[in-house]
């Protein structure tokens, strides 16, 4: 890419502001964050340059990654794997009269998510991972021998990393006062293994947009599909929808 189809790509995805800040850090080295709002969203979202913030945004809010048309409005959403909220921003446009609970379990993305959810209160952000039991799990960086790099690939897993609260869907809708979850997104790199050997609470989920991690994580798609038993599937990129049979026959 040319210097100036770069300059044209960043006007068109981030604005003058996103611009002139991505210049200066190019030039100067700061700011090390920038505020941006894409024509559909009501307020600026903050991302962290030289991070997978970028990406992230870029694909959620630019490119519709969940963009999936159910045949229902969800009422009760859970964003596992929130990362800084892009996804559940753009649930709250989309679905203005739902409820999301926006977890993440890693310290620094869980501030920006705070801070970008912040003006608005049906998103409800919870520094937890969702696991296959109720306790303390570890944080961490990946293992790069797994195939997955940079300073965005935090992982969840029993031993040693920075403790954070670990919930399982029951107890997290017990605190919530939730009876059932209308859409629940998942993506939270390659600990959906445990989260779905686990998986009971399928029953109460309508509907899944996930992220399966069988790249580095084999067995992830066969935890889920061997509770996913009366959902039809649909993939879409890199994200696989499960969406009970029922619902289908209704719309």
């Amino acid at each position: 890419m040319s210097f100036r189809d770069g300059l044209t790509w960043y006007y068109g995805n981030y604005g003058l502001r996103g611009l002139l800040a991505i210049s200066a850090y190019r030039l100067f080295g700061h700011p090390k964050e920038v505020a941006i709002r894409p024509p559909y969203i009501r307020n600026p979202v903050h991302l962290r340059l030289k991070t997978s913030d970028e990406a992230t945004y870029v694909q959620i809010l630019l490119w519709g990654q969940y963009a999936f048309d159910l045949p229902f409005s969800p009422r009760v959403i859970v964003d596992a794997g929130a990362n800084v909220g892009m996804a559940s921003i753009f649930f709250a446009h989309k679905y203005p009269g739902a409820k999301i609970i926006a977890m993440e379990a890693e310290a620094s993305n869980f501030d920006l998510l705070a801070r970008n959810v912040r003006p608005y209160p049906a998103i409800i952000p919870i520094h937890a991972a969702l696991w296959s039991r109720d306790g303390e799990i570890g944080v961490c960086e990946a293992d790069p021998a797994s195939g997955v790099s940079g300073n965005w690939a935090f992982v969840t897993r029993e031993g040693p990393g920075v403790k954070v609260r670990a919930m399982t869907m029951p107890t997290l809708m017990k605190e919530l006062q939730i009876q059932a979850v209308d859409l629940a997104k998942i993506d939270i790199e390659g600990a959906e293994k445990e989260v779905f050997e686990a998986g009971d609470w399928i029953k109460s989920v309508r509907c899944l947009m996930i992220e399966l991690h069988d790249r580095f994580r084999p067995g992830c798609s066969e935890a889920v599909n061997s509770v996913a038993e009366g959902f039809s599937r649909l993939q879409r990129g890199e994200t696989t929808l499960y969406l009970r049979n029922n619902e289908q026959e209704a719309a």
